[in-house]
């Protein structure tokens, strides 16, 4: 959404037309936003070139000392308007909103009868929304265009053997002509001939070799929209066509995916789109990418030999890739969601050894006949490292034993499981809610206004003032927090007790219902324990013998304690809100006349450094901290601003949370 936000701004185009590296104030003064946004213009910079999109560059400003300056790569190269192989098409239609929203409802689709998860979100098929919906339709038009003179380049340039000989040739599927005309104007010996339903090609002129034929069903990108009985149709009626024209060296051309791993023939990276890429037919077409097993049955079924021509090295197609892997990665959420929503990580770890396909669809509340489709759900959370595969024996009926993969749980599953007291899942339903998810589709806009969020855009209320009026998010809210308490507070106690040594009196503010605390007084029964929340947050709570809550707001005023605790508070604030809030800790750890008196931070200390999906996700959280509540994750030198500002003395900072670290502050 981040990437789609800077298309939809303008951002590659504005970069490249600057003709050398753009520093952050030149491009906020360049592009049509809310110039007191710039800050947040340069955080989602930050992660768009961490993701490859720009890169940064020395830059001279007349005058002044040398910054950094934001030049554009070869991915944001197909962002360009005026490419004529963009990619930009694609990405606005596949990010549309009416194609996400199908991802939000893949539990429900699984236990119905619909055929895709798109009819069950919208009640029609895809095509058929086309139909009624033309601005939309043209939009997918233009994308299959712009795609079809990108794949066409390298196929004229890397493939041309493929047409000696050719004498005739049908598009089939081939939409406004883009690919036949390429074709033809290459090797005008060739009678080329656009195949596609009557109203796409209605009002098309043809040229000297090339005709437009209205009908209904060289194929490209059109098998993987349909399902293996409606390919072998459609293969059968190719072969026909071949058969028909009595040429020796007739053959089909299929310009499609081949999801191949074993063979480590491919990266990480184009593995996973793939993967993507079949999870989105799924959800939108009832297609699917197939390997070369899958692919060959379907020839073979049509009765056509398959031979393949696997020529995909260039700089082009690489930079596509990249694209298509950044557009399509929310897809890995939303089946980690639909997952969680089905009760998956559950059912496996019950099964208490690996479980086959077989065995988790029988175990689950869905329709059977969706199995296949399971097992590509399963495929891409596998790679995701959710689940893992090992061999289990499976009594066969006549050869006795014979071997197959069953799934298993693995270290990110076991924080999925509705038992762990420490379960991740309350945190991800609720950032994954629509509610919540929406903020990010309309970040283009919110640039460009005076709101505070995106949420704000998006729902006409603060993220705070919307929790207090819809109780079922409220409660997602503080379950996730309190999950997330128990799993932060464990370390810890585990790794830092000395962090509570000589510890007397401690306040967690905006300590919620008390988890933290609560496990802290436990742990530690010689200090006396007191939560700070808003009046609502803590009314029924009851005290223990070493802990108290107190209903008060932060802003105003902080009880006296010689340790105040601020656990993944201020990511929530901006920096003015945040000195508030640091100015009452301070002057309660004074209050306290302890020379050892501290502020205790747990949140994130954003850092590059060899975890590269660590710093990503740190990127991630701060993009989502901007999106909802106007916050921001930090680096140290943002810190130690942050904490001088207050006037604290010193700090130290300990990394032992994984993406969080503890922060001691003294005053």
């Amino acid at each position: 959404m981040s990437l789609k936000c800077a298309v939809e701004l303008g951002i590659p185009d504005i970069i490249n037309n600057h003709g050398k590296p753009m520093t952050i104030s030149q491009l906020t003064l360049a592009l049509p936003i809310n110039k007191n946004k710039s800050h947040c213009l340069y955080r989602l910079m930050r992660l768009l070139t961490h993701s490859g999109f720009f890169a940064l560059e020395k830059a001279e400003i007349k005058g002044e000392e040398e910054e950094e300056g934001y030049v554009i790569t070869e991915a944001s190269k197909l962002l360009l308007k005026d490419n004529p192989v963009s990619v930009t098409p694609l990405l606005l239609v596949l990010l549309d909103t009416t194609l996400t929203k199908p991802y939000d409802v893949l539990s429900t689709w699984f236990r119905n009868d619909d055929s895709t998860p798109f009819v069950t979100t919208n009640g029609m098929a895809l095509w058929d929304y086309y139909s009624h919906e033309p601005k939309l339709a043209q939009s997918f038009n233009e994308a299959m265009a712009s795609d079809a003179r990108l794949v066409t380049s390298v196929l004229i340039e890397k493939c041309k053997g493929v047409f000696e000989g050719v004498d005739s040739l049908v598009d089939v599927g081939g939409g406004t002509g883009t690919v036949a005309k390429s074709i033809a104007t290459t090797f005008p010996q060739i009678q080329c001939s656009v195949l596609d339903l009557p109203h796409v090609v209605a009002g098309l002129q043809g040229e000297k070799n090339l005709t437009f034929i209205a009908g209904d069903m060289f194929v490209e990108w059109i098998l993987h929209d349909w399902s293996d009985e409606n390919s072998v149709k459609i293969l059968k009626k190719c072969k026909e066509a071949i058969t028909r024209s009595e040429k020796k060296i007739g053959k089909v051309v299929v310009i499609d995916m081949i999801i191949e791993n074993e063979k480590d023939e491919i990266d990480e990276d184009s593995y996973e789109t793939q993967l993507f890429m079949d999870m989105a037919l799924m959800t939108l077409f009832s297609g699917r990418e197939r390997n070369e097993k899958e692919l060959s049955k379907l020839f073979k079924d049509a009765g056509i030999d398959l031979a393949m021509n696997e020529e995909n090295n260039t700089k082009l197609l690489g930079a596509q890739a990249h694209i298509w892997n950044q557009i399509f990665n929310f897809i890995n959420s939303m089946c980690l969601k639909c997952a969680v929503e089905l009760g998956i990580p559950d059912i496996i770890n019950n099964h208490g050894k690996p479980m086959t396909i077989s065995q988790l669809t029988l175990a689950l509340p869905i329709n059977k006949n969706k199995f296949y489709c399971l097992y590509r759900l399963m495929r891409l959370l596998t790679h995701s490292g959710i689940f893992a595969l090992e061999k289990v024996e499976i009594e066969g009926e006549k050869e006795g034993e014979k071997e197959e993969e069953g799934y298993v749980i693995t270290e990110a599953s076991k924080l999925l499981l509705k038992d762990n007291p420490m379960s991740v899942t309350p945190f991800l339903l609720l950032v994954l809610n629509p509610i919540l998810t929406k903020s990010f589709d309309v970040l283009d806009t919110w640039f460009q206004n005076d709101s505070p969020t995106p949420f704000d855009t998006a729902n006409g209320r603060t993220f705070w003032d919307y929790g207090s009026h819809e109780p079922k998010l409220a409660q997602l809210f503080n379950d996730g927090m309190a999950s997330d308490a128990r799993l932060v507070t464990s370390v810890v106690i585990e790794k830092c007790k000395g962090v509570f040594e000589g510890v007397e009196r401690l306040v967690d503010v905006g300590g919620g219902t008390g988890t933290v605390a609560k496990s802290i007084a436990t742990a530690f029964p010689q200090i006396k324990c007191s939560v700070l929340d808003l009046p609502h947050v803590v009314a029924d709570l009851e005290d223990e013998n070493n802990l108290k809550f107190i209903g008060g707001d932060m802003f105003v005023e902080v009880p006296t304690a010689d340790v105040v605790l601020l656990k993944w508070i201020l990511h929530d604030w901006n920096d003015e809100e945040s000195v508030k809030i640091l100015k009452n800790c301070r002057e309660a750890i004074y209050k306290s006349k302890k020379k050892s008196g501290k502020l205790i931070v747990i949140d994130m200390n954003i850092k590059n450094d060899n975890n590269e999906n660590s710093f990503e996700t740190q990127l991630f959280f701060d993009m989502l901290m901007m999106a909802l509540v106007s916050g921001r994750e930090r680096n140290e030198k943002e810190w130690s601003k942050l904490f001088k500002d207050v006037g604290f003395s010193r700090y130290k900072i300990t990394p032992i949370l994984g993406l969080r670290s503890v922060i001691e502050v003294y005053p």
